[in-house]
C-alpha cells in the first residue's frame, strides 16, 4: 500500500513540476489544473503522473473548488487500484513535503484505518456561522485580485445584502469547517463520490463562503465514518489543519530563514511555498530526505 496523491494546482509550474517530482518518488499523483491555465506547462513525462482533462474553470472561495477536488478524487479512483492505496491525500501546488517523502509512506501504511480530517462545528462562533447563514457570492462574481472592479463593487453590495437574510440550514443538523488540505482513506472516498445528497449539498453551497472548507467535513461528520473524522476547537483552518504546517495569516510565504521553525513544528507538508520565494528552502527540504536515501544505502552496502 502507499499514498496517492492529489494536486489541486493553477500557477507556478515551475514549482508544482518539482513538487510532482518529489511525490512521484513514493506514490502516484493526479493532477487537476484549473482550467483557466495552459495544462501543457504543468507536465513532466513520468508514468506515475496523470492529469484531469475534464477541467473546472476553479474560482476563489466558491463551490468551483468542490466540483475540482471531486473530479480529481473520482479520477484518482479509477486510475488506480484502492485497496493498494493507503490514502489519497489532497495537496496544493505550494505545498511541499517537510519530512522524508519514505518515512510518509511508512506513516501512511501504519495508520491506513485512520482519515486524516479536523473539524469545527461551524456554530461554534459567529464568524464561522456566517459562511453559510449569509449570501455569499463568490462563484457567479469571482475574486480577480484588483482592487477595484464593478465586479467587486456589486459582489460587495450583494453581499452586505445577504447579511441582512438567514438561510435555512435544512440539510443537515449541524455543518462542520476544516482544512481543505487532507487525507483519506478509499473508504472515506469511496463514500464522499457516490454521496446520494452531492447535487443538493452544492447547489446550496454555491452561495457559501469558501465550501471547499466545508463540504467534505460536514458529509463526513454525518456519515458512518463519523467516528473516523477528529472533532477540533478553534476558529480558522490552521486549528483544523491535518498533516500541514499552517500560518494563521493563511498568507505568509515561507522562506529559507524559516527552515528550524519548519522542521520543528513536526508537520508532513509546509503551506505555503512558490519557486520564487522559497526555492533555497525547498533545497534544504530536498537534503532531508537525501540523507535519508544516504543512510539507508549504507545500511544496505
Amino acid at each position: 500500500m502507499s499514498p496517492v496523491f492529489l494536486l489541486l494546482v493553477h500557477t507556478d509550474p515551475q514549482q508544482v513540476k518539482r513538487l510532482l517530482r518529489r511525490l512521484a518518488s513514493v506514490g502516484r499523483c493526479f493532477v487537476h489544473v484549473d482550467a483557466k491555465s495552459d495544462l501543457s506547462d504543468f507536465r513532466i513525462e513520468d508514468p506515475r503522473v496523470s492529469y484531469v482533462h475534464d477541467r473546472v474553470d476553479v474560482r476563489w472561495g466558491a463551490v468551483s473548488q468542490v466540483d475540482a477536488t471531486l473530479r480529481l478524487m473520482r479520477a484518482a479512483l479509477a486510475g488506480c487500484e484502492a485497496s493498494q492505496v493507503s490514502h489519497f491525500v489532497l495537496l496544493s501546488g505550494n505545498c511541499y513535503p517537510v519530512r522524508p517523502l519514505e518515512e510518509f509512506g511508512a506513516y501512511s501504511r501504519s495508520h491506513a484505518g485512520m482519515n486524516f480530517i479536523k473539524m469545527i462545528p461551524l456554530a461554534s462562533t459567529r464568524k464561522l456561522h456566517e459562511r453559510i447563514r449569509h449570501f455569499w457570492f463568490y462563484q457567479d462574481l469571482p475574486v480577480d485580485g484588483r482592487k477595484f472592479t464593478l465586479v467587486r463593487l456589486a459582489r460587495g453590495l450583494l453581499q452586505l445584502a445577504g447579511k441582512l437574510g438567514r438561510r435555512s440550514l435544512s440539510l443537515f443538523p449541524q455543518w462542520h469547517f476544516g482544512s481543505q488540505w487532507w487525507a483519506l482513506n478509499p473508504e472515506a472516498v469511496g463514500y464522499l463520490v457516490s454521496h446520494p445528497l452531492e447535487e443538493p449539498v452544492k447547489r446550496f453551497l454555491r452561495f457559501s463562503k469558501a465550501p471547499d472548507e466545508i463540504y467534505f467535513h460536514t458529509l463526513l461528520a454525518h456519515s458512518p465514518l463519523r467516528h473516523s473524522v477528529k472533532r477540533v476547537s478553534g476558529s480558522g483552518v490552521w486549528d483544523a489543519a491535518n498533516l500541514h504546517l499552517i500560518d494563521p495569516s493563511l498568507s505568509r510565504w515561507f522562506h529559507a530563514a524559516d527552515y528550524e521553525e519548519i522542521v520543528a513544528s513536526g508537520s508532513w507538508f509546509v503551506r505555503k511555498v512558490g519557486s520564487e520565494a522559497s526555492g533555497d528552502l525547498c533545497d534544504m527540504l530536498d537534503d532531508i530526505d537525501d540523507d535519508l536515501v544516504a543512510e539507508q544505502n549504507r545500511k544496505t552496502a
